[in-house]
């Protein structure tokens, strides 16, 4: 065929566009569309694949897929690239091009080295230049990973290139509304919120990433389990302290690993509540829980529902809308209670030692650990009988701290009812939900009189926490 009749596709990459306007891979395209341009080939088609590795085997490169397809399918007849480690920097990679040039005896060109695979010297130099650049990624990729623990041991924080969520670039300084919503989100985990309702509330309230995107549960999940937020770093498997400043406490971040891993460990997620009271209305008859359900006229109502094999005895009932008002209000008045503002500062006076302990049987655990594997200095036997035990300890202790009292909820609003009821009817059902937690064990339901409105106010007993 005719060198001028040859219609080829540019393609270019770049593993990491640290400036986000994909500068590099234009130039790319600057010089392969001029070496096209010297040869008289026609430009069919371009591929660019931004942000991702040609050297990580897991990577997926959605436009090399398609050239791959387009060559097969001899809609080009070559493809040119810059430099032969856009293209590929696996030897595979190298024999699936080859493979699919080989279809319609196409073939790939470069424009800074000389390489045309048209040419058995083409081929060779290819080759030759796969396995140096594999070789490069992979003595980078040792450089990187020394680097990276150095930077863990020095305490440095990350330098991914991209801003951590609740701090500027390089973690110089906090930005204190970003910091005001992880806070928020971490007290509201604390009180028994999930992590998807939280996304729900930030949602409705526009609140983003940092790349502009709204918050999704799995994100959001790690940037809470993030120790970066309590100042910190992990090195093999253990927290080292930092040197930029925290968002959040050592000990809080330790209780939303202990909550969020003990929620993640659950095979089903619960059923969304719809009432305010589910599952904390109490029958004063028979003390069984009181179901949720709305009557045929919509009419919403907590039940004692008769049920075969639960005892319960069916004999109760009421409406949910002025139990639910009643139990709001009896909240706002609660918090303006200064006895319930002492016995909350007392318990926070409070040291359980529990942090403590669940460091100390990590530290434990990994000490054992390279006891046995690097030193050799216990047996096989010894080492799974020590082990168990400070495991079953270990898994206890994070059990206890992830139960631990849910004053952190009602945070800003002890002392101060007014603010509590102003946010009462903006906030999710399950932050609503976690604050009458907080301070109510359960709400009994009493039998009613003879004679007496359809609401009695007098039925509902509520049962404090404090």
């Amino acid at each position: 065929m005719n060198e001028k009749q040859l219609r080829v596709g540019l393609y270019a990459r770049i593993s990491e566009d640290r400036d986000g306007q994909q500068t590099a891979t234009a130039r790319q395209m600057e010089d392969a569309q001029a070496m096209a341009a010297r040869k008289g080939w026609e430009v069919a088609d371009t591929f660019e694949d931004v942000d991702i590795s040609a050297y990580n085997t897991r990577a997926r490169r959605p436009e090399f897929e398609r050239m791959l397809v387009a060559l097969r399918d001899g809609e080009l007849d070559g493809v040119v690239v810059w430099k032969l480690d856009r293209l590929t920097r696996q030897q595979r990679d190298l024999v699936r091009v080859m493979e699919a040039c080989d279809a319609h005896k196409a073939f790939v060109a470069s424009v800074m080295e000389p390489i045309d695979t048209r040419e058995s010297y083409g081929q060779f130099v290819a080759e030759l230049l796969v396995a140096q650049a594999r070789m490069e990624s992979a003595n980078s990729s040792a450089r990187q990973k020394r680097k990276s623990r150095e930077q863990r041991e020095q305490g440095r924080p990350p330098s991914t290139g991209r801003r951590c969520y609740g701090y500027l670039l390089r973690f110089t300084e906090i930005v204190p509304e970003e910091a005001a919503i992880i806070r928020d989100a971490r007290d509201r985990v604390f009180a028994g919120e999930n992590v998807f309702s939280i996304c729900k509330d930030l949602e409705s309230k526009d609140v983003r990433t940092t790349r502009g995107n709204l918050w999704r549960n799995g994100p959001f999940r790690r940037l809470l389990l993030s120790p970066t937020l309590a100042g910190q770093r992990v090195l093999d498997g253990k927290r080292l302290p930092g040197i930029w400043p925290p968002i959040i406490s050592v000990e809080e971040s330790l209780r939303l690993e202990a909550i969020l891993n003990r929620r993640q460990a659950g095979t089903r997620r619960a059923p969304a509540r719809k009432y305010l009271l589910t599952g904390m209305i109490r029958c004063g008859l028979c003390g069984g829980r009181m179901s949720a359900h709305a009557r045929s006229d919509r009419a919403r109502r907590y039940l004692c529902q008769k049920t075969p094999g639960v005892p319960r005895c069916g004999r109760l009932s009421t409406l949910a809308e002025p139990v639910d008002a009643l139990v709001a209000e009896l909240i706002f008045n609660a918090v303006d209670d200064t006895a319930l503002r002492n016995v909350l500062h007392a318990r926070g006076q409070q040291d359980d030692g529990l942090v403590d302990a669940v460091r100390r049987d990590e530290e434990r655990i990994e000490t054992l650990s390279r006891d046995f594997y690097l030193d050799n200095a216990i047996t096989r036997e010894e080492f799974f009988a020590a082990r168990e035990g400070l495991v079953k300890r270990l898994e206890s202790n994070r059990a206890k701290l992830a139960q631990r009292d849910s004053r952190s909820v009602l945070g800003r609003f002890i002392g101060d009812g007014s603010t509590l009821r102003q946010a009462w009817d903006a906030g999710s059902l399950e932050w609503r939900r976690s604050v009458v937690g907080a301070l109510l064990d359960h709400i009994e339901i009493l039998p009613g009189r003879p004679g007496r409105l359809p609401f009695d106010p007098g039925r509902v007993r509520p049962v404090w926490r404090y």
